[in-house]
């Protein structure tokens, strides 16, 4: 087994932390969930679509 010395004057001990912009980290928020909120509303669509599909042939049996 290697001896590593000491790693907190070599500075090794994990990685640098970065600041980052409120912007930067709201684009990269959004761009994760982008496929999830395309998904969802993707599914709200057809939800809807279909329930008012149901709903028209109901009124139109209704009626006739």
């Amino acid at each position: 087994m290697q001896d590593k010395g000491n790693l907190t004057t070599t500075g090794t001990t994990g990685p640098k932390m970065v600041k980052t912009t409120r912007r930067k980290r709201m684009a990269r928020w959004v761009k994760r969930r982008r496929n999830v909120a395309a998904t969802s509303l993707l599914r709200g669509i057809a939800y809807g679509i279909g329930a008012g599909g149901i709903g028209l042939i109901v009124w139109w049996i209704e009626n006739h």
